[in-house]
């Protein structure tokens, strides 16, 4: 009774840091519509959350929380990052304006190979801090604040809200991909996709300059 207890707790909380619309699980659902690499691209995000979790269970995030200059370099990789992404796909968003454009680009986004596409979503997940902030800092705290014999079910149910909660979001966009497949759909997800990491980037440098 205590391990569901703790689990569900821990599944709770996970679910309700994940759900919130962001670039990594806009790019996940983006991956389900076109209906390519989904299963990798859920794999490789579940696994790096659970990765992070651990990490921060294990007491690393201290190492990072006492370093001002792994702060400062870890929040300045992202904001370029995040920046550069951002503009690329807000381009992206304003070129579907024709049908030819967009075949094009549903083309060449189709026919983006298994590593590109790795590739840019551990960008996505790995160079954004809020993933840290979240995952890191915020589940490794308190599944250490946990009684030793709560922790691992709490971090157990952490994980499995990873695991679920992107799964169902590349497969829900798998299912619905070929009915909604429209330049204006696209050009809207594109578009979002670049505002929202425009905004967590702004919004990383003024975190940073309040402290």
């Amino acid at each position: 009774m205590l391990f569901l207890f703790s689990y569900f707790q821990g599944l709770l909380l996970g679910l309700s840091l994940i759900i919130a619309i962001g670039a990594q699980n806009l790019f996940v659902f983006n991956q389900g519509l076109i209906g390519k690499h989904v299963l990798f691209v859920c794999l490789f995000c579940s696994i790096s959350d659970a990765l992070l979790i651990l990490i921060g269970y294990s007491g690393v995030y201290l190492i990072v929380e006492n370093n001002n200059f792994l702060q400062n370099l870890i929040i300045f990789i992202g904001f370029f990052w995040l920046i550069s992404y951002g503009i690329l796909k807000i381009k992206d968003g304003l070129s579907l304006t024709r049908k030819k454009s967009f075949n094009i680009h549903f083309s060449e986004i189709s026919n983006r190979n298994l590593s590109k596409t790795l590739l840019v979503i551990a960008g996505i997940t790995w160079f954004n801090p809020h993933v840290y902030l979240d995952t890191v800092f915020l589940i490794g705290s308190i599944a250490n604040s946990q009684q030793p014999n709560k922790q691992i079910p709490f971090l157990i149910g952490t994980v499995t809200s990873s695991f679920l909660f992107f799964f169902f979001l590349g497969y829900i966009g798998y299912k619905i991909g070929p009915m909604i497949n429209t330049p204006s759909l696209w050009k809207k997800i594109n578009i979002t996709l670049g505002i929202i990491m425009i905004l967590i980037a702004f919004n990383l440098i003024y975190v940073y300059l309040l402290k």
